[in-house]
């Protein structure tokens, strides 16, 4: 899970930081001073705790332009609002917040918005999905139904839970598709980093029984990818 801290004040970064730790320690949590670091920085949050009231940008300003850059995508950040004042609390929810927290920070009620974010996010990164052109349909596969994806001439073959399917595409653009949770090990094959069983440097096995080879050349950065893979709380089967 990524989250993002935003805030002017160091000590309330701080702060969240501490208690986000004490109900997630996996989660990868980045720090902002301000509404420009945080949109310049180009990231995916899964949750942003957002000050409202900072020089520059203003939080609700802030969010207004991070929901601009999120047009066309399937899943929004969850923007949860930090303030002193709940005058803003209008203006907050026009920009699709979860909630909001005022200051000085209650541990009792912050723990109860983030339990419930963070299993709103967890529901969503486990239904999270692609839509992929497959016999003359578009069809919908759910990343944690996916084992693995081999090249196969100028097509690919998705080979999921619900068995094979044969689709145009070219294997490099379901690798940039899908880099966050699956890796390629060989240029033949990208597998899904939680349907992996086990692995050495010559091969990965699949939870099917399947067996993927493994390059050379990939096996350091494979560990890498899986050690950075499981730290962010990806399910590791190994």
């Amino acid at each position: 899970m990524k989250i993002a801290v935003c805030d002017d004040s160091k000590e309330i970064c701080l702060k969240i930081t501490d208690l986000i730790r004490m109900r997630n320690n996996s989660a990868e949590i980045s720090l902002f001073s301000d509404g420009e670091a945080l949109i310049a920085s180009g990231e995916d949050f899964d949750i942003i705790f957002l000050d409202i009231e900072m020089k520059k940008l203003t939080g609700i300003e802030t969010a207004e332009k991070l929901r601009g850059l999120e047009e066309g995508k399937e899943r929004k950040t969850a923007i949860i609002f930090i303030t002193a004042f709940r005058e803003y609390m209008e203006q907050a929810f026009d920009v699709g917040a979860f909630n909001y927290i005022t200051k000085p920070i209650d541990e009792e009620r912050f723990f109860r918005i983030f339990e419930a974010v963070s299993k709103e996010v967890d529901t969503a990164l486990e239904n999270k999905f692609i839509m992929v052109k497959c016999q003359g349909i578009q069809r919908r596969f759910f990343l944690h139904d996916i084992s693995y994806i081999e090249s196969s001439n100028k097509k690919v073959i998705l080979n999921t839970k619900q068995g094979k399917f044969e689709v145009y595409g070219k294997l490099s653009e379901f690798e940039e598709l899908l880099k966050e949770s699956f890796f390629r090990p060989h240029r033949c094959y990208l597998v899904n980093m939680e349907n992996i069983s086990a692995y050495d440097y010559e091969e990965i096995v699949t939870l099917d029984g399947d067996r993927l080879p493994m390059s050379k050349q990939k096996y350091r950065d494979f560990v890498k990818a899986y050690m950075r893979y499981a730290r962010k709380g990806g399910i590791v089967n190994v």
